[in-house]
Parts: structure tokens; C-alpha cells; sequence
């Protein structure tokens, strides 16, 4: 199991590599989703994000390849979205895994964090 840091490492280096690929951090409550967010976004180095969207339950920064860090809680919103990976913060139900298996189904590589 991984911890929150070393997952936070992986997307930002993700990005880092293909900044044009998509990453989306989603879960339940917006407080730990928008920590996760933030560590990911302060650990790119690369590829130079610049924020778009900051309101309620969406969080988003673009790259100059139009890439993209997007933060949703609730989940509701992330539904549909095409990704490279997907970070679920909080605890997981049956929704949730329905929903992170439809990520896992398009070819997404699907990360889970309590968030604590």
C-alpha cells in the first residue's frame, strides 16, 4: 500500500512526463480532496500549471499542452470525464466503486487515499 505522498509524486510526475494527460482527484468532502490537489499541483515541476477554475466542489489547473489538474467533490460532476488517473480521497462505498471501476474500464490507472 502507498502512502498519500508517494501517490501525490506519481501524478505530479505523470504530468511531469505528458502534460497533456488529464488527472482528476475526486471524493466526498472538498477539504481533503483540495489538500491532495494542492500537493499534487505544488510537486510539478515541468509542466507549469496554471489555475482556471477554483469554486465550491471544482478545482481546476491547465498546462500550455492543455493538460489538466481537476479536483470534484462530490463526485457527481467527474462522471463521464476522460482521464490517465484518477484519485479517490475518502472512503469508498459501492457508488464509489462503480464509479472508479468505469475509470478503471476506459484506461485509467485508479489511485484510492483515505485523505487523512
Amino acid at each position: 500500500m502507498d502512502n498519500d505522498h508517494s501517490i501525490c509524486q506519481r501524478l505530479a510526475m505523470m504530468l511531469d512526463e505528458d502534460p497533456s494527460c488529464t488527472i482528476l482527484i475526486i471524493g466526498r468532502y472538498m477539504a481533503p480532496v483540495r489538500a491532495e490537489y494542492n500537493s499534487v499541483r505544488h510537486l510539478v515541476r515541468k509542466a507549469k500549471l496554471r489555475p482556471t477554475i477554483a469554486n465550491n466542489g471544482h478545482l481546476r489547473s491547465v498546462t500550455a499542452q492543455q493538460g489538466r489538474l481537476e479536483a470534484f467533490a462530490p463526485i457527481g460532476p467527474a462522471r463521464g470525464r476522460r482521464a490517465s488517473a484518477v484519485l479517490h480521497v475518502g472512503e469508498r462505498d459501492e457508488h464509489i466503486d462503480m464509479v472508479l471501476d468505469s475509470f478503471r474500464m476506459s484506461g485509467a490507472i485508479v489511485y484510492t487515499s483515505l485523505g487523512v
